[in-house]
């Protein structure tokens, strides 16, 4: 089935403007705030250098950074960054042909949706594309009036397939994963390609002002400090070779785990350091350690190449790529911190959700390691997956206070769309009766667990929290006063 251009939107398309949505956060019911975040986005970056190399002009605004220290609150959510009246100056400043909208996370549906609109209104007969994980998942947000296109996963090949198709006036059914419109329902085409990561063009940072990100810093990923440094993110690959049913990773890169060549990665980061003097590399990659071998060829170079750089790697690391040969590579390359992606502390959800096989025995030597070589430690864990029993969650909260973590995170499960985790939540209807796709928050309790009445993972993540907080303030001011720091 041929599908053209709507003729209402424009025929041809020279400059594109990218979008990334305002950031949000809640309030408690106890009143404390999330954290907010400032993470450059690396996936819009590798979309404008996809097509600016294609011959287009391209723009991005980060409505988040823009004005990082702007907050609107309605309710219980606070939503930081431009208002919707700066959002639509800028759209109209730019003038664009084409508007594509990212929307990564749940918790932004609404957001991102309001800026499509936003852009309609500001200039009629724009075409705009909505992508990201969201919509990747709910391919059914192309019946939204504003959305004329959606494109599924990777789209660093189909965006360019898109214009390129407006522009000659083809078929756009043929682009790789594209979500259109046809009458009161929807035609989507199946993602076959993926982008070769070895013949990327490296993100456009260029059209972003770097330095507003540095003097906020990165908070979130810190303990206890708002360090001004010149950081990027960067990623060595795409994709994951496991399939988590909670993880959108396997949606957005496909089930096939590609690497980027040593050689170009190295390259890579000397760019950063000669253009931006960075001190600071944050590899965001699905899963920095799949490949162990490549990991220490890599580690190895880096020693020896970048002894003035730091590096992190935020996303969760695999606990069983972690022998005491990359441990040691670690310290020695500059990481300052590491992500031990737990997860459950129960083997049998290990076993059958999570397919991950962590072996949770290693995990209390795992963290005295990397304390003995000044590295900071937290550690992820996530409760309230379908058929888990109490018995099971509380074996969680219970432990995952009593292992060194220099933080934890405790996430409640809940279905991104577009994840098995979700599909199974729809087929069996396991939704409360209130949730909200469109607005997921990892503090949210949206699946019905038998035996279980809803508040209760809320109320103990809160008081596992403190206590573990208690006893994290106990073991600082020992040390504290033991090492005499901070002493007049």
């Amino acid at each position: 089935m041929a599908i053209q251009r709507n003729p209402a939107l424009k025929k041809t398309v020279h400059k594109v403007l990218l979008i990334s949505p305002q950031g949000k956060i809640t309030i408690t019911a106890e009143g404390s705030r999330e954290r907010k975040l400032a993470v450059p986005p690396l996936g819009i970056a590798y979309l404008a250098a996809s097509l600016r190399c294609a011959g287009y002009i391209v723009e991005i605004l980060d409505c988040l950074i823009e004005a990082f220290d702007h907050e609107q609150q309605s309710g219980n959510e606070i939503l930081y960054g431009l208002d919707n009246q700066e959002v639509f100056q800028r759209i109209i400043d730019s003038n664009p042909d084409l508007i594509g909208v990212s929307c990564l996370f749940s918790n932004r549906g609404k957001e991102a949706l309001t800026i499509c609109s936003l852009a309609k209104e500001a200039i009629p007969g724009v075409h705009v594309v909505l992508g990201g994980q969201h919509p990747s998942g709910m391919p059914e947000l192309i019946l939204n009036p504003y959305v004329d296109y959606i494109l599924q996963g990777e789209s660093d090949y189909s965006f360019v397939d898109l214009v390129t198709s407006i522009n000659n006036d083809e078929d756009l059914s043929k682009i790789d994963g594209i979500v259109i419109k046809t009458g009161t329902s929807f035609f989507t085409a199946p993602k076959k390609r993926f982008p070769d990561v070895k013949k990327m063009p490296y993100p456009a940072w260029d059209l972003l002002d770097m330095q507003k990100y540095w003097r906020i810093g990165m908070a979130d990923y810190e303990i206890n400090t708002r360090e001004q440094r010149k950081f990027i993110i960067m990623i060595t690959s795409r994709g994951c070779p496991h399939s988590c049913y909670f993880c959108t990773s396997s949606m957005m890169s496909g089930k096939k785990y590609r690497e980027r060549e040593i050689p170009d990665i190295l390259a890579e980061i000397r760019v950063y350091r000669e253009r931006y003097g960075i001190e600071e590399v944050h590899f965001w990659d699905d899963n920095f350690f799949a490949n162990k071998n490549k990991v220490k060829k890599l580690l190895s170079i880096m020693i020896e190449e970048f002894p003035d750089i730091r590096f992190q790697t935020p996303s969760g690391s695999e606990i069983n790529a972690l022998d005491d040969e990359v441990i040691g590579l670690l310290a020695k390359a500059g990481f300052t911190k590491i992500f031990l992606a737990v997860e459950s502390l129960d083997s049998t959800i290990q076993k059958n959700l999570i397919d991950k096989k962590v072996n949770l025995s290693r995990i209390p030597d795992l963290v005295k390691k990397f304390h003995r070589l000044g590295m900071i430690v937290e550690g992820s864990f996530m409760v309230g997956f379908p058929g888990e029993s109490k018995e099971q969650i509380d074996k969680t909260f219970e432990n995952a206070k009593k292992y060194d973590f220099d933080r934890i995170s405790i996430s409640i499960v809940n279905p991104l769309p577009g994840t098995p985790l979700y599909n199974q939540c729809k087929q069996e209807n396991l939704f409360y009766g209130d949730f909200d796709a469109q607005n997921i928050r990892w503090s949210n309790e949206n699946i019905q667990i038998a035996g279980i009445e809803r508040g209760y993972l809320a109320k103990m993540r809160r008081k596992v929290w403190l206590e573990y907080m208690e006893r994290r303030i106990d073991v600082v001011n020992y040390e504290t006063e033991k090492s005499g720091v901070f002493k007049e």
